[in-house]
């Protein structure tokens, strides 16, 4: 299917483990930080729909059934372990890892062999560029539609390899599951053309087994177009059908290569008498495809970083094609491999960290004033001014931190920058 490399010398078990713990090492500092704005209406909504009572309620909502998956996994965590900053980051780095362990797995195919996986996984799972979906606990559905992505894209190849219908059920499953995680789920049909280009001669077996998830993406679609009035995100300035797309994709897919994938590019058409294209040119083609989900974004000329976090495997896999060419030279590899590990945990430790530590510092800071203010006086009304997130923000993290009753806080939001922090006073009866 891809560029086959032989299986490196050594046990592959133990690699994939120093692999997913170098993944570990640009979070580390993460795992202290606070909770940030939605974390809290994350925590509110699993509280909500995760349960068995809420499932009617979840099934008639068009923006967070197709976030289902974590609304469970949310109201799951909290049912077992709490609510604390502390467990949802470490769930959220555990989340990203076992992403990383997958990708580790397609090396169990021939065609596709444990050195290239080995090094999709390495060069991925450092990636800073998708930081926000590891360190932002609310961004947990787009690790969440790639990790039920990959079991797909997985038993799929199974089933093609062995033929064992029970390969094909599992990955339709998983297929289902990565819809009830986000919409860009349905970007997953595109990876029927990895077989359909790789096995052109079976192209009638491929369509075949293609049909349904096709029909399902369409029926899918179809129900979130006809909720179109009633979804939050096509009502509140965040997406909106139009040509912006194309330089928002453009802008998107630039930001990814960085130097490195530059590089690789160089490296790439250095070697190009002795490539197997088709493996690069299916990653140039994947960045594009899995940012068009998110490409109608209204409110900035790209899209966040948390929605790159499927489309950089595409960065990885021209990496890792590039770095193949060059593992003869053994020292150069090395050098290559701990520099790239060394940037990307340091940009995110030194320089991305503080973002969301000012990104926190808005509710932290308003629940230290509202702290102070029922340790002198008691629970009494509250009003926040000045609070330029969501106004349910502050009522949740209220209640989730000191025990406020939401119908005791006002919120007043602020609308520009004159405004300054925000302030906490309390309400005279």
């Amino acid at each position: 299917m891809i560029d086959a490399f032989a299986r490196p010398r050594g046990g592959v078990t133990w690699l994939a483990a120093f692999v997913c713990l170098c993944c570990t090492l640009p979070y580390w500092r993460s795992l202290s930080l606070p909770a940030i704005s939605d974390d809290y209406i994350q925590v509110a909504l699993g509280r909500q729909y995760g349960t068995f009572a809420g499932f009617e309620a979840l099934a008639a909502d068009p923006l967070y059934r197709c976030r289902a998956t974590s609304l469970w996994l949310t109201g799951m965590t909290e049912a077992l372990f709490g609510s604390s900053s502390v467990v949802l980051n470490l769930q959220s780095l555990l989340l990203h890892i076992f992403n990383v362990a997958l990708i580790v797995s397609f090396g169990q195919f021939s065609q596709i062999g444990y050195r290239l996986s080995i090094l999709v996984a390495f060069f991925w799972g450092l990636n800073e560029r998708h930081h926000e979906a590891v360190m932002w606990y609310a961004s947990i559905p787009e690790q969440l539609v790639l990790f039920f992505m990959l079991i797909a894209f997985g038993a799929l190849l199974k089933w093609w390899e062995e033929g064992k219908p029970a390969y094909y059920a599992a990955s339709m499953g998983a297929f289902v599951l990565a819809l009830m995680s986000k919409e860009s789920g349905v970007v997953f049909c595109a990876l029927f053309g990895v077989l359909m280009i790789y096995h052109r001669q079976r192209w009638r077996r491929v369509a075949r087994a293609a049909i349904p998830f096709f029909a399902l993406s369409v029926i899918y679609f179809a129900f979130n177009l006809k909720s179109r009035e009633n979804h939050l995100h096509w009502n509140d300035g965040t997406f909106e059908f139009g040509w912006h797309f194309v330089p928002v994709i453009a802008n998107s897919a630039a930001r990814l290569f960085t130097l490195w994938g530059l590089a690789a590019v160089a490296v790439l058409v250095y070697f190009r008498k002795s490539i197997d294209w088709r493996g690069p040119l299916l990653a140039f083609v994947w960045i594009p495809v899995a940012l068009a989900p998110y490409s109608f974004v209204v409110y900035q000329p790209r899209v966040p970083s948390r929605h790159v976090y499927m489309a950089s495997i595409g960065i990885a896999l021209i990496l890792a094609f590039a770095l193949a060419k060059l593992l003869p030279m053994r020292i150069a590899t090395n050098a290559i491999l701990a520099a790239y590990l060394i940037f990307n945990t340091g940009y995110i430790w030194f320089y991305k960290h503080g973002q969301f530590v000012e990104r926190a510092e808005v509710t932290e800071r308003m629940i230290g004033d509202a702290k102070a203010l029922v340790s002198q006086y008691g629970t009494r009304p509250i009003r926040v001014l000045c609070f330029p997130l969501a106004p349910e923000i502050a009522s949740i993290a209220l209640n989730e931190r000191l025990g406020i009753d939401p119908g005791l806080v006002s919120v007043v939001r602020a609308f520009d920058s004159s405004c300054g922090k925000p302030k906490v006073e309390l309400v005279q009866d």
